[in-house]
């Protein structure tokens, strides 16, 4: 069956979270999230669009208008423009548009690697999919952080699935003024029991037009001592792109 896709952009940068901040990378961003995270960045990725911005050469910053939804041969056309290694599916929430993931991935080339970038909700459709997928960046969503319900139980669903998969996966933690030290202990206890090992990354939450509850550093050195006492491979990292002024 032919699926079709509905994107927001796709734009060439370097990667601005997580451990392979600084990689340069092929973004395809994906329409629609069912989440709602209150420090969430990317709103317009959140629902459907009519249309869809593409680079015009990787790197320029200047954009050209698309209309969605768009076939994987369409996608894949666009796509050979781009020379870089990764590829990053991210969103809103790439997961939520499975059935075109499904028949896109396989088409791409074995010179690329495959960067999910995800809510880590949605393990059902990890496993349709995580066959053709290299690196796994998953968010616990804390949810004194993320005004939502706790997504405990997917969240070691979808962790579990990874690694028994074998596939490169860390962990994303974002943590603003309101994060409760329960929460943190809570993901610790979930990412002791399946593999302490596992990177995680502890991201401060940005401000933007509508929110303002940014962490303090003492807030923050106060959560990675705690993470640290449990857990053996911790960083913090900001989100860079911002401080680099990039997309």
């Amino acid at each position: 069956m032919n699926h079709l896709a509905n994107i927001v952009e796709i734009f060439s940068s370097r990667q601005g979270e997580g451990p392979l901040v600084g990689t340069p990378m092929t973004f395809v961003r994906f329409s629609q999230c069912n989440l709602g995270c209150k420090w969430c960045d990317t709103h317009e990725a959140s629902i459907l669009h009519t249309d869809f911005k593409v680079e015009t050469s990787p790197g320029s910053g200047k954009f050209y208008i698309k209309k969605n939804p768009i076939s994987v041969p369409d996608l894949n056309e666009i796509l050979l423009s781009y020379e870089n290694e990764y590829i990053s599916i991210t969103g809103g929430e790439p997961l939520i548009q499975t059935p075109f993931l499904s028949e896109w991935l396989p088409t791409i080339s074995f010179k690329n690697k495959i960067l999910l970038e995800t809510c880590g909700v949605h393990y059902q459709n990890l496993m349709e999919i995580i066959s053709h997928v290299h690196i796994i960046s998953m968010d616990i969503k804390l949810p004194s952080s993320t005004g939502l319900k706790p997504f405990w139980d997917e969240h070691r669903e979808f962790l579990n699935i990874a690694l028994l998969n074998k596939k490169e996966v860390y962990v994303k933690l974002v943590v603003s003024s309101h994060t409760s030290s329960q929460d943190v202990e809570m993901a610790i206890r979930l990412i002791s029991k399946i593999n302490r090992h596992i990177p995680v990354i502890i991201q401060p939450a940005s401000a933007t037009l509508t929110f303002h509850e940014t962490i303090s550093d003492e807030q923050l050195n106060s959560f990675s001592r705690l993470f640290s006492a449990y857990l053996p491979n911790v960083q913090v990292i900001s989100q860079m792109h911002k401080q680099w002024e990039i997309l």
